[in-house]
């Protein structure tokens, strides 16, 4: 009786290390909604092995996020088991029933797993204990047009639903190719909710996408890249004290204590049907709102015949980008020059839409006086609220140019003919010559004449020197020309201006028109100005400026105010 004892408690000793061995999978929940990751364990008990597990069937179903593997060694009783483990991060490809196949390692295979995957906004029950019951986590898209036309503004919001400590990085469109403009339209907002005791979070992101091509497209999906936390056999003594609610946070000391387990959220891609541009004089502007201002640098401008007058331009529209504003034109204008500068732009999110703001500072100079009026300046755009094309509009603006006060005009100068002196009497001459000692004479006529072979040698050093210098900026000045930087050509003008006419005050192009009065040289000075004002420098020729500069440069003498002065002054 006792050796049948003996033998029944042997067999059941040997069954159950038989039934130790082994190779196993589990899943840490099941079901798992779709976009999530599940962790797959396989674990390879009391067997010694160098070998991996063939995971090539995995691939049809799954998309594996990593793999890690590890030793563990238990002790229980003088007991001693050891196992492999390998845990696969994998996120499902599709919704539905989908069976983990069969893995094999060696000799060894594990049995096959029906993972139940829900639709994408379900709300699945978690089965597994490893996962809190408020672990609970989705993500969803919306946007506010399915038919936008080319280059308008779609707002795409994008939520993440947390039931409970979920981390991560901001979400990630993946996007290919350029058919997709995406701005992001700021922070996201959290707004929190507690059911039952259990608090909740919703994560809202939005962005502004901009189509840029018509027809079928389909606006990119969105990946979350995440993680939750669960305790792990070591419980955290600081847990009460310390929360882990912070969205994007960093290391803390729940991290130290718990395990990380990674969520991959991904929002579908949406189809939209992007419609063409609509022809709108050569530039397409499809905008929610434009509008268009002007205003002068003072409250009560004065047009006074060569005196500047400032006047800055605002082009404001609502749902386009900063590289969609057009370039304004300006008419051109009858005895009124106007130097446009480039514009300055800027963009900015003004409640929920992208805003793109144009600065053009514009400077006229009247010429002759009289009534002046600055003309309209239109701008057409396309409005996407009311599918029409509209025209913003800055009225004309009519003024009168008043002769400067400070020019004066040249009187001529008459000259009084003499009265001849009368003829009377005969005027005679008597020349007395005296005889003297002219010793002393001769002494100072030859020191005089030494003095002035000095004098003269210092002089020519002098206007040497002068002639080089001045010869330098002429140089200077003809290959600024060549090179065709009109910056550095119009500073080599005022210095070479400066140098050649030491008694007047040279300080800008016009005072050198002035100088010369000549009517080719005015015109290449102009086409000077409009390059430096009004970005124009495709219309300058340097080789005509270079041949008109030579031409004028050779003139001994010049026209010029003998008082010094040079009017008018003009804008700098």
């Amino acid at each position: 009786m006792k050796k049948l004892i003996l033998g029944f408690i042997v067999t059941i000793i040997f069954t159950t290390n038989v039934w130790a061995k082994g190779f196993t999978a589990t899943l840490n929940r099941n079901p798992v909604p779709e976009g999530e990751t599940v962790v797959l364990t396989l674990e390879l008990q009391d067997i010694d092995t160098s070998s991996n597990p063939d995971l090539s069937e995995l691939s049809q179903d799954f998309t594996i996020m990593s793999v890690s593997n590890g030793y563990r060694t238990n002790i229980v009783n003088y007991d001693v088991s050891k196992s492999r483990q390998w845990n696969l991060v994998m996120i499902p490809k599709h919704s539905g029933d989908l069976t983990i196949p069969s893995i094999k390692l060696d000799n060894y295979q594990t049995q096959p797993i029906v993972l139940k995957v829900t639709p994408e906004g379900s709300e699945p029950k978690i089965a597994s204990s490893t996962v809190s019951s408020r672990s609970n986590y989705r993500i969803s898209a919306q946007i506010d047009d399915h038919n936008p036309y080319v280059q308008q503004q779609i707002n795409y919001q994008l939520k993440i639903h947390d039931g409970g400590g979920l981390h991560g990085d901001a979400p990630v469109f993946l996007t290919e190719g350029d058919d997709w403009i995406i701005k992001s339209l700021g922070e996201p907002q959290v707004s929190s909710s507690i059911d039952n005791g259990i608090t909740s979070r919703e994560i809202t992101f939005n962005y502004a996408l901009f189509p840029q091509k018509s027809g079928k497209l389909e606006i990119p999906a969105v990946r979350f890249n995440g993680y939750y936390l669960t305790q792990a056999h070591r419980t955290d003594p600081f847990a009460g004290f310390f929360s882990d609610d912070d969205f994007f946070s960093g290391f803390n000391l729940n991290d130290v204590f718990s395990r990380r387990n990674p969520i991959v959220l991904t929002a579908k891609s949406i189809p939209v049907n992007v419609k063409p541009a609509v022809i709108n004089d050569g530039w397409w502007l499809p905008a929610a709102k434009v509008e268009l201002s002007a205003e002068f640098d003072s409250s009560d401008p004065k047009f006074v015949v060569g005196e500047p007058v400032g006047r800055t331009i605002y082009l404001k529209a609502y749902g386009v980008m900063e590289n969609q504003l057009p370039d304004l034109k300006f008419p051109n204008l009858n005895n009124v020059k106007q130097y446009p500068e480039k514009p300055l732009t800027e963009m900015y999110i003004e409640n929920g839409k992208i805003v793109s703001l144009a600065k053009i500072n514009n400077v006229y100079i009247p010429s002759t006086d009289g009534e002046i009026t600055l003309p309209e300046i239109n701008l057409n755009w396309f409005d996407v609220n009311n599918d029409q094309i509209a025209t913003a509009t800055i009225p004309a603006y009519k003024t009168y140019a008043q002769n400067n006060p400070s020019v004066s005009v040249a009187q001529p100068v008459v000259k009084q003919p003499q009265a001849k002196p009368e003829m009377s009497q005969p005027i005679s001459t008597v020349t007395q010559i005296e005889q003297v000692d002219n010793k002393l004479e001769i002494w100072l006529l030859l020191g005089a004449f030494v003095g002035g072979i000095v004098l003269t040698l210092l002089l020519i050093k002098l206007f040497a020197f002068i002639s080089n210098h001045q010869s330098s900026h002429y140089k200077l000045v003809i290959d600024a020309a060549k090179k065709g930087d009109i910056h550095q050509l119009r500073d080599e003008l005022l210095l070479w201006g400066q140098n050649r006419f030491t008694s007047l005050n040279i300080t800008n192009l016009q005072d050198i028109a002035a100088v010369y009065n000549d009517q080719e040289l005015n015109r290449q000075l102009d086409k000077i100005r409009e390059a430096l004002y009004g970005g124009k420098s495709a219309q300058w020729n340097s080789k005509e400026f270079i041949k008109i500069f030579k031409k004028i440069s050779a003139r001994k003498n010049s026209k010029h105010p003998e008082d010094g002065t040079i009017l008018p002054k003009l804008y700098k």
